[in-house]
Order: C-alpha cells, then structure tokens, then sequence
C-alpha cells in the first residue's frame, strides 16, 4: 500500500488527471441515466377473464372461478390470488411474489388456463388473459370536446398516435375510450309472434346471408374467369331487405325491416371516459425502458404542440399525467436538496480547517458523487428520488475519510515532517482503520438490501447506492486527497491549532467520566431504558406515508349489479357533488373500469359495469381561501362529503401510495363458506367500527341480494309441444342479453350486427312465443311456465380461494391505524360471535410487523458481521463489544429527535436507525486505533484516551457536523417519506458525536487493563 500511495503522490498530475476524466464520465452517466420518479415495485400480475353467458354469480364461481383458482395456485412463485363471480363472467387477478420472473410467471399463467380449459362447462367464452397489467402509463392525454362523439375523438386520438409514436423513446400510444359503433336490430316481437320464426332463426339467416363463397371459375376463350356472387351486406339497406319469410298463398315476401327496427348505434355496455363532464378519449404514451423519460417528454411535447395546431379550436387537450414533468420536478427537488447538502458540508469543512485543507477535502464530494453516477451509468440503474436520497444521506461519509487522512497529514507536517513524507506516513497509518471502517459502514447497510417485498424493492436503491459511494470515497480519500494534499497544504499557524470551545467542553466531559466511571455507565443506561420503556411508545408508528403528488382518485361502485347506465349516472352525481370544490382543478372519469395504470404502484382495476373511477388534479395552496393544512385533511373532508350526499352507492377517496399500496390502512378478513354467516358478522362488525373513535370511512366490499326472475318450466307441457330447454334457453338470451350474430364491413372497419328483440316488461316475456326446434311450432311462454321472484347475490369475492368480505377504515388525522386495529382484535372481536368463520387482518399494523421485524432482524446480521470485522481489526473481544456498546445507545438521540420533531416511527424512520450503526461505528474504530497507538508508546490508559479524543476531536466532530448538515435540507423539505429519516440519523448522529468522545473512551478505561 504504501509504494502504491507514493507512486500516486509522485505522479499527482496524472493521478488529477485519472481523476478529472472519471468525473467527465460521471457527468455524462448523470445525464443518460435514465429517470423516473420512484423505482419500479411492481410485481406479476395476470387478470383472466371468463365469460359464461346466463351464467348467475353462484354458478360462475363453482365451475369457473374456483376451477381456475386452484389451478393458478400450484404455479411457482405464486402470492394469492382474488377473484369476482358476476353474471355471465368470472374475473380473476393472479399475484406473483417479487422475485418471480415475470415472462415465466406469464407464461406459466397461460399454460394453467389452456390446461384447466377441458374441467370448464360448455358455453363458455375462450379467457382472456391479461398480462400486462404492470405496464406504468407515461403520459395520458385526454382529447375531449362539448360538440365530439367518442368517434370523431378517436379519428382525432389516431392521427396524434400515428405522429407520436415516431418519436424515439416511445414504446406504444394507444387511444383509450373509443366507444364503437354496432348495427342493431330490436326486434318487435309482437310482430315476430305473427310469423312462423324465432329469434334463433333470425340469427342464423343474418349468418347464412353474410357470407362469401368462392363461387369459382369459368373457361373462356380468353382464359379462365373469376365469378363473383353476391354474398356479405354491403350496406344497412341490405340488412333492412334481408328476406325473413315468403307466404306461400300470396307470394309476399316479408324482409326483416317489417319486424325490426335496423340502425347504426353505440354498442351497449362499453367503458368510456369523461374529461370535465365532456366526452373524451385519452391518448396512453408508454415509454421505452432504461431511457431518460425527461428528454423524451420534451418531443412529445413538441410533437402535441405541432399537431394539435391543425386540429379545430374547440377540441380540448388536457393533459392528465405527463411523467416526464413529475420525474423532472422530483429529480430537481432532491437535486437542490443534495446541492444545499453539498454546500452546507463544505461550508462547514472551511470552518473547521484552513481553506487550503478544505479545497482538498471538498473536493471528495463532487468527485465521489461523480464516480457513483458513473457507477450506476454502468449497472444500469436509474436516477429517481430514492437513489438521490442515498446521495444526500452519504454527504457527510464522503468527506469522513478525507478529513481524517488530511488531519493527520497536517498534524504530521505541522510536527516537523516533510509535506511528501508525511502525506505517505499519514496515508499508510490511517489505511488499516480506515479501511475496517469502510468494511464496517458497507456492512451496516448491505443487509438493507435483504428487505423483503415491495417495500423492500421500493428502498433497494439506498443502500445500493451508499454502498457504491463508500466505496468511492475511500478510492478518493486513499488515492485522491494525498496527491492533493502535497500540492495545496501549507503548516498550520499557532492560533488555528488552539482549543476552541467545543474542545473544551467535550475535554471537561470526558475528564469528569474518566473519573466517575461506573456512576457514568449506570447513568447513560437507564437513560437508555427510560427512552426505550417509555419515550418509544409515544412515537405514532406508520409504515409509509402517501406520496406526495397533486393527484387523487375516487373508486365508484354502483348498487345495481351489471348496469353501466347507472354506473355512469352515480359517477355523475359525484362530478356534481365534488366539481364546485375550489382545490380541484380538473377531473377525468372512467365509466365500467379504471383509467390506464398511471402510477407504479396502483393495483389494476377490476373492469365491471357496475366500477368507474375519477381522478382529480388538486392544488391545496393556490386558492382565494385555503382549508387544508395537508392532503389528508382534504381526502377526509371529501370522504364525509360523499358519504353524506352519495346513498346510490359506495365511493372511496384514495391518495396515491409508496411500495406496497393497500386498500385501507386498517383491513380485516372475514372468510367462510356460509356467505350468510360471514355477511351477518361483518355487518355486526362494520357497525361497530363505526362507533370508535379516530375511524373514518368504515365499509365492506360485499354485494348486496337482490331479486331475480326465475322461469319455472313444466316438462312434462313443454315436451308435449315439443320445445326443449335449449329451445328457451337460447330464444329468451337473444331476446334479452342479445346476440352478435354477424359482422358489417364499411370502409375498412367492422362492426358487430346485434340483435335483441324489444321486450321491457314481465307481461311482454310472458307473451313470448317459443319455437320447438322438433316440431317447428309456435307457443307462449306462459302455456308452460310460471315466472317467480327469488333473491341472488350480484356478486361473490374469494381473496386466496376462499370466499371473503373485507372490512375497510381508515384512521382520522390524529390516530393510529395500529391502535385501532388494537382495538378491534383486542376488544371488539372478542364480544362477538364469530364461531365459523375465519378473521385475518391485513392492515397497516401487519406491515410494520412484517418489515420492522425483517428489518430488525437485518440489522442484527449488520451487527454480528461488524462485530467480525473489530474482532479481527483489534483482535480484542472487550474492545470489539465497547464499539458495539454504543449502537443501542445511539437510539437515545434517534428517538428523541422523533418526538421532538414530531416524526412518526416509520420503516424510513427505522431504516435511518439502522444506516446509524455504521457511521456511530466507524468513529469509534477511528478513536480506539489511536488510543491503542498511544498504550503501545506506553501512555497511561487514561491520558490515552484523553489523548486520544483530542488528537481525533478534529475529524470526529468535522465528519458528525457534515452528515448532520448534509442532511438539514432533507429533513426540512416536508417530505413525509424521507424527513423522519433524515430526522432519526441527525438526532442520533449528534448523540453518538457525544458517545464517541466521551462514552466510549471512558468505557474503554473502565474496562481495559
């Protein structure tokens, strides 16, 4: 090491020079690497989608829903699944954990339902799997306009398309919302009874006359002769003088416009959007991977602005995400944060040491961050906020190690030695500890990459990132800061090397606990207890915060099972209720699903005719007369205002949330196999909740019963006229649910031929003829049946395969999810009679629980490989452990700082704790090398540590003070997911600076021979 040092020194211009075209390559990493706002935590999801027209929800999840559950779950990697039973379809959502492989899991998705096919009853549709539900929308743009169909917005949304998606970087656009059109016939079935057909009949004429036959070939003298017949509908008039019926006394012919009324309509029951009350479409842009979304953005952009120049005034351009400006806005922020940090430290550092020394010190951060973006250029990670927050946080670690090598550089050249002799002296001495200090700090962190889940995917990027940064700085600090030293350092005069007062109160300090050892010892850890027993439990736990953006969205679920009409009015009623609010600036509404996943984050929606969702943009601050301190204030005012005004339905306010989003922050699971029973019990429960104090917005994802019509059919009647089940089965489907009989082409584009007959009331099915497909006569329905009334369920929910009704709440501002699902488990559940059925919670507590553990079990893991790594450098069990002593003592200040500064123990929170071991760890090594330095030299074991605090005091005290301040922008930026962070490593650093220079010497003297 030390000839590698002095031939560094000795050719210091090429080593600026290897160090100046690093930083050239890590400014260019920062500007390709590519951006984006938060990492990606999505996991494998699949949704399958299973018509089974007629079907009732019962019967669509005994023989489709349960069939293909307990197929899916034997796959590997498997999480749980969920899935919804409705008329006529079976939708089913597959999770996978987060290190599948997301084509295999896919794939395996594909394979499970091809397999499971043959267990299927006849009549279904083929399943329709979906498998990009994953996929993190970009840019959603809503075309719209007072005076626009939804056909015109689409010829409008392809001509935009077809433009976009030449810019380089984009990977789709799509156009969301086009509602297609159909050709339908109503048939009068009055008149249809006059005529010897059915409905059946109907739809296979419209097929059997739509259908070109290769009619052939004739020979001529000029060669062969293509003939052409006609054959598929041309126009609406050939499907209006489709001859149905010829009489056979008079010839006259009867076409099917006689008994139907033909036009070109909507389809019924699609999906649509609504931007601000008007019709829209939206333009869906997905970016290409591993590309800098902010420099895309700017041609997209372009691109809109240039096209929409040659569109008509009046069509409207709303632009509803646009990542691009969220990831640049975030990525500044933090940009700033991380520059304030960097001039804070060096601000700092120019204090503290002469101009000179901190030139050559502060040159290890711009140098250090650099190498780390070059790093990540080359592991091909991103720049997002969470990678950024790593580089705040290792501000002050960056300049650690050149503090302490510059200090002890000076102090050797200040004592008489040679600038050149005492860089390489200096070097050498501190490479050993510095080194385990370096191994140390790396082991504090590295098991945070061990974090389980999404959450632990979510925080990967910190520890990633100040491992590669550490790393950094210790190159810069062994190889850099000497070569600069020699060229820059000047001897220190006498008044800059006086103590100051700092000095002289950490030197009173520690003399007063050299002499009162034990009394110390005892004092510092009941401090200790005293903190843990009884200042810990007042900290409000919370697993994340939600994320801090300008945007919310309302989930709408309609009463009445399988009408998107009147899904379409309640969502109405909530534009209405909801528009007038002078903090909402726009709002855009997906009727019969959700808008195109536009956050990373969101669980896919559930298409469903009786779902929409609205998603608002909202701005707290610019408005005449602000309400709300806080987005959760507002969700919560908008919440009871919806509660009192919307009784049609259910609707439920959500912000945006970190890592692993959850329906509600307390969940619980009310599962069985009597759905009576586990019905009975969550409304017991529901009600109750309701009750307690610091709830809000208490609901269950049950579907209600309701009446159905039920056709009593006597056999015996109905065979004696010859009509089957099939005969009435597949007459009164098409004439209520309709057929799609055949298909019209016109000008390149096909639309489906719909036929329904106009029956609306019970007297016009009663009225029904029936034609026996064996005897080809005509009977009403009522000859031979009966219509009934009974009740059914419009919905049936399994979560896992079991069938389940979740209880949802939310917590006021002011109270803790975790105390309330206390509450209910502990005080509640227990006056209750829940015998059969099975009670799981899946709140906010269980998350805590979930990764506070993992977490604590990790840093545990830190601990053991740190204590390897002292007991190797010191070769000393009792100096080993007296480090490691200070880590529990640490969290004295940590916790402190959260209850001062009013910060909740969040997973950040603790994450902030754990990254504390290390730096707490690594001025210890620092201060005991040197106290073992001065024993060997034969120094009493007192005056050893006085001696050495004071020879280190300098860099200790430097390296505390740049973290802490380093830190300072973070931690007052407002960030809720990030401050309690920075808080708790703040609070505790400045602890652990006392610990260092006090607790652990006179521990070391009380313990050492």
């Amino acid at each position: 090491m030390k000839g590698l040092i002095k031939k560094l020194i000795d050719e210091r211009r090429v080593t600026i020079f290897i160090a100046l075209c690093v930083g050239i390559m890590g400014i260019y990493g920062y500007y390709m690497l590519p951006r984006q706002e938060s990492p990606d935590v999505s996991v494998p999801v699949a949704m399958i989608i299973t018509p089974y027209p007629g079907a009732s929800p019962k019967d669509v999840n005994e023989l489709v829903s349960r069939k293909i559950e307990d197929k899916v779950s034997e796959l590997p990697g498997y999480d749980y699944c969920t899935s919804i039973s409705e008329d006529s379809v079976s939708v089913i959502i597959v999770y996978f954990d987060n290190n599948s492989d997301e084509e295999k899991a896919m794939q395996d998705v594909r394979n499970a339902v091809e397999d499971v096919k043959t267990d299927l009853p006849n009549g279904i549709f083929n399943p329709e799997i979906k498998t990009d539900l994953i996929e993190n929308a970009g840019i959603i743009i809503s075309l719209s306009g007072e005076s626009y169909s939804y056909e015109q917005l689409a010829s409008f949304g392809e001509q935009f398309k077809n433009e976009l998606l030449r810019v380089d970087g984009i990977s789709k656009f799509t156009v969301e919302g086009e509602v297609k059109k159909e050709v339908k016939i109503n048939v009068d079935m009055k008149k249809l009874d006059q005529l010897d057909l059915s409905l059946a009949d109907l739809d296979q004429y419209l097929q059997s006359q739509n259908i070109e036959i290769p009619a052939g070939y004739l020979n001529t003298e000029g060669g062969k002769l293509k003939i052409k017949s006609p054959g598929v509908f041309e126009s609406i008039d050939d499907i209006r003088n489709m001859i149905i019926g010829v009489s056979t006394e008079s010839g006259i012919t009867t076409k099917l416009s006689d008994v139907a009324e033909i036009y070109m309509g909507l389809e019924e029951g699609n999906e649509k959007f609504k931007q601000n009350g008007n019709n829209s479409v939206l333009l869906t842009g997905y970016f290409q991977d591993d590309r800098n979304v902010v420099i895309i953005g700017k041609e997209v952009r372009r691109t809109i602005d240039r096209i929409n120049s040659s569109m008509p005034d009046d069509l409207i351009i709303d632009e509803i995400i646009y990542q691009p400006d969220s990831v640049k806005e975030s990525t500044n922020d933090f940009m700033k944060n991380l520059i304030a940090g960097m001039i804070l430290v060096i601000v700092v550092v120019f204090i503290g040491m002469g101009i000179r020394n901190a030139i050559v010190v502060s040159t290890a951060i711009p140098l250090s961050i650099l190498m780390t973006f070059a790093a990540m250029y080359f592991m091909k990670m991103k720049i997002h906020q969470i990678s950024l927050t790593a580089l705040i946080i290792s501000l002050g670690i960056l300049v650690d190690n050149a503090i302490v090598i510059s200090d002890t550089i000076q102090v050797r050249y200040d004592g008489g030695e040679d600038l050149e002799s005492a860089a390489i002296e200096g070097t050498r001495l501190c490479s050993v500890p510095i080194f385990t200090a370096t191994l140390t700090t790396i082991a504090a962190f590295s098991p945070l990459i061990g974090l389980p889940g999404g959450a632990g995917d979510f925080m990967d990027p910190i520890p990633i990132v100040l491992i590669i940064s550490i790393i950094a700085a210790y190159i810069v600090a062994m190889f850099v800061t000497p070569s600069l030293a020699v060229t820059f350092f000047k001897k220190t005069s006498e008044k800059k090397i006086k103590n100051g007062v700092f000095r002289k109160f950490f030197s009173k300090n520690l003399r007063r606990g050299l002499k009162y050892k034990k009394r110390l010892a005892v004092i510092i850890f009941l401090v200790l207890l005293i903190v843990i027993k009884f200042v810990m439990p007042l900290l409000p736990s919370q697993f994340f915060p939600y994320v801090d953006k300008d945007v919310f969205y309302i989930e709408i679920n309609s009463e009445i099972a399988g009408d998107i009409e009147s899904t379409e009015i309640l969502a109405d009623k909530v534009v209405k209720a909801l528009k007038d609010e002078p903090e909402i600036k726009s709002y855009t509404v997906a009727i019969g699903n959700g808008l195109p996943k536009f956050y990373i984050t969101m669980a896919p929606a559930t298409p469903s005719k009786s779902y929409a969702q609205m998603v608002c943009k909202y701005d707290l601050e610019n408005v005449e007369n602000p309400r709300f301190e806080s987005s959760s204030d507002m969700m919560d005012y908008l919440q009871r205002k919806l509660d009192m005004e919307i009784s049609s339905g259910k609707c439920t306010v959500k912000l945006l949330e970190y890592a692993e989003p959850a329906e509600a922050k307390i969940i619980v699971r009310i599962s069985g196999e009597d759905y009576d029973q586990i019905n009975e019990i969550a409304t017991e429960l529901k009600n109750i909740v309701e009750k307690t104090s610091g709830v809000a917005n208490v609901r269950l994802d049950r579907d209600h019963k309701t009446y159905q019509m039920n056709i009593d059919v006597d056999s015996d009647i109905a065979g004696a006229f010859g009509i089957t089940k099939y005969d009435i089965q597949k007459q009164i489907n098409i004439a209520l649910y309709g057929k799609d009989s055949s298909v019209f082409r016109k000008s390149g584009k096909e639309y489906n031929i719909h036929l329904k007959s106009t029956i609306e009331s019970v007297r016009d099915l009663k009225n029904m003829d029936i034609k026996s497909s064996i005897t080809g006569s005509k009977i009403p329905l009522m000859q031979f049946g009966n219509i009934g009334y009974s009740t059914k369920l419009d919905a049936i929910r399994n979560y896992d395969k079991d069938q389940t009704i979740h209880l949802y709440a939310n917590e006021t501002p002011g109270y803790s999810a975790v105390e309330i699902e206390n509450i209910i488990e502990n005080e509640i559940l227990p006056s209750m009679d829940t015998i059969g059925s099975r009670i799981t919670f899946d709140g906010e507590r269980e998350q805590i629980d979930r990764y506070f553990g993992a977490a604590g079990l990790l840093a545990m893991g830190a601990i053991f490989i740190i204590f390897i790594i002292l007991l190797a450098q010191f070769n000393s069990f009792k100096q080993a452990l007296i480090i490691l002593i200070t880590i529990p003592l640490s969290l004295i200040g940590s916790i402190l700082g959260l209850l001062i500064f009013r910060q909740p123990l969040s997973l950040t929170a603790f994450l902030g704790i754990i990254a504390l071991i290390g730096l707490v760890v690594k001025n210890g090594i620092l201060l005991i090398e040197h106290i073992n330095e001065d024993r060997k030299n034969g120094m009493d074991i007192d005056d050893a540590c006085i001696n050495g605090v004071n020879k280190r005091f300098n860099a200790i005290i430097l390296s505390s003070m740049t973290t802490v301040l380093g830190l300072l922008p973070l931690a007052v930026s407002g960030s809720d997911l990030f401050a309690p962070m920075s808080v708790s490593l703040m609070s505790g650093l400045v602890a652990s600076t006392f610990l260092t220079l006090v607790v652990i010497p006179v521990f070391y003297s009380l313990f050492s021979k």
